[in-house]
């Protein structure tokens, strides 16, 4: 949402609700591809509660796990993305007729004074043009308009600065998410009609693009936190209990049964969710742009079963989202066992770290 010099390499800061992940890459270039390999990465928790549905609550101890990500993986540059997402980010899709840039910039603001649900003056105002399809006659102009409330902008870039790090860039999770997508399965981009769930501890991002034009973008307010609560409720065990539950890990007097059965029905409530957004894409779209796979992305995205679960109720074809497909790294600084493990967490970062390349 802010122009970047092309030259500036830029580290991809996703600042969750769980967990601050972190990624600098270097470009490479291999047999005749830009391409890129990882320079450094890192992943902290946070304090409990530090920031509530999306919302940094205590920018001190987000600020220091901030700082700590850096210092415990000996990240240097300081030079930092950041994105947002939730209810105060706002993506249109509009078109308009061909125009001059002049006329397209007075356009965009009519637009977004009647598009959004805030008054103008409250956001940040940003626009991309989609392009067409090769060989495709542009008549008209399909864009992207994208506005962020100024206070959430602020509440996020201050922490950044409080952390002591020189904030670059602010995007949007869903347009990381692509970043990340297309740089890593230029195939699936390209040639197919693809959904990508990112499943993170208060938002579910929801993106889906048809042969590399984005057509849907949705924040739905499921996520980790909300099924913690369940289980916590349902089984009658703390939070840390529940939290283990998510990771797999055993819990004292609960039974796989027990356990197997309550986390099924609050998968069932998040497939509820998806699958109402999956109808109502289908439903605006022609045949030929039903969607054909599904990738999951997230902190959730290894939850025991998911992928499994996602197919038999969708009947879509569905993987987990390797952000490190195409992203190259050396054994010795990363251990692959840890960088399959943890691969989905880092689908919005590594997108983010792709930035500096003026997109």
């Amino acid at each position: 949402m802010i122009s970047l010099k092309k030259d500036k390499l830029l580290v991809g800061l996703d600042v969750g609700s769980y967990a601050i992940k972190a990624v600098e890459l270097s470009p490479k270039k291999r047999e005749g591809e830009n391409l890129y390999e990882v320079k450094k990465i890192g992943y902290e928790v946070l304090p409990h509660d530090a920031i509530v549905e999306g919302t940094i609550i205590d920018s001190a101890a987000v600020a220091e796990t901030i700082k700590l990500v850096f210092d415990e993986n000996k990240i240097s540059n300081k030079n930092v993305v950041i994105s947002i997402s939730g209810n105060s980010v706002i993506i249109k899709k509009i078109s308009l007729p061909s125009m001059e840039t002049e006329e397209l910039a007075e356009s965009i603001i009519w637009e977004a004074k009647h598009n959004i649900p805030y008054p103008y003056e409250e956001t940040n105002v940003d626009y991309a043009i989609i392009k067409p399809p090769e060989a495709t006659e542009q008549k008209t102009l399909d864009i992207l308009l994208v506005a962020a409330k100024k206070d959430k902008i602020s509440n996020y870039s201050n922490t950044v600065l409080q952390a002591k790090k020189n904030l670059e860039a602010i995007e949007v999770d869903v347009f990381a998410l692509q970043n990340s997508f297309e740089i890593n399965y230029p195939e699936y981009f390209q040639q197919k009609n693809v959904a990508i769930v990112n499943l993170g501890a208060n938002i579910t991002n929801v993106l889906i693009i048809a042969r590399g034009a984005p057509q849907l973008f949705r924040d739905l307010a499921l996520g980790g936190v909300f099924i913690t609560e369940n289980l916590s409720k349902d089984l009658n065990i703390s939070i840390e209990d529940a939290e283990k539950v998510l990771k797999d890990l055993p819990v004292k007097d609960i039974s796989p049964e027990q356990i197997k059965t309550v986390l099924h029905s609050n998968i069932q409530n998040l497939l509820d969710e998806i699958e109402k957004t999956f109808s109502f894409y289908e439903a605006i779209e022609k045949e030929e742009k039903k969607i054909e796979n599904i990738l999951l992305a997230g902190g959730l995205a290894k939850l025991s079963d998911l992928v499994a679960q996602f197919e038999q109720r969708l009947a879509v074809k569905t993987e987990l989202f390797n952000p490190f497909r195409r992203i190259f790294y050396d054994d010795k600084k990363l251990d692959p066992m840890y960088a399959e493990d943890m691969a989905p967490a880092f689908a919005i970062a590594t997108g983010l770290a792709t930035r500096k390349m003026g997109k």
